[in-house]
């Protein structure tokens, strides 16, 4: 389904390692935002799944869009360190 929409919208797929020691530049937007909820304390993986959820849905499709737009930025400076340590 996510592969469809990027065809659809004409995207280009930058891959990454499936495998990687540290996270993908993608990641860096999302958790940090997640962090709000540092110090929760959950009783199953069910309450995990369901604040997750509540998160997303809770956020405007601006949300998105505004990490997507940063990617190329993230990229561009781990290309110039040429993949090493990426400074956040």
């Amino acid at each position: 389904m996510t592969g469809s929409t990027l065809y659809k919208l004409e995207w280009d797929l930058m891959q990454h390692p499936p495998y990687s020691p540290a996270m993908a530049p993608s990641d860096f937007y999302l958790f940090s935002h997640l962090q709000l909820h540092n110090g929760a304390i959950f009783n199953s993986n069910e309450e995990v799944i369901n604040e997750v959820h509540l998160f997303l849905d809770s956020r405007w499709p601006q949300f998105f869009a505004e990490g997507i737009e940063k990617l190329s930025k993230r990229w561009q400076t781990i290309v110039d360190l040429n993949g090493d340590y990426y400074p956040h």
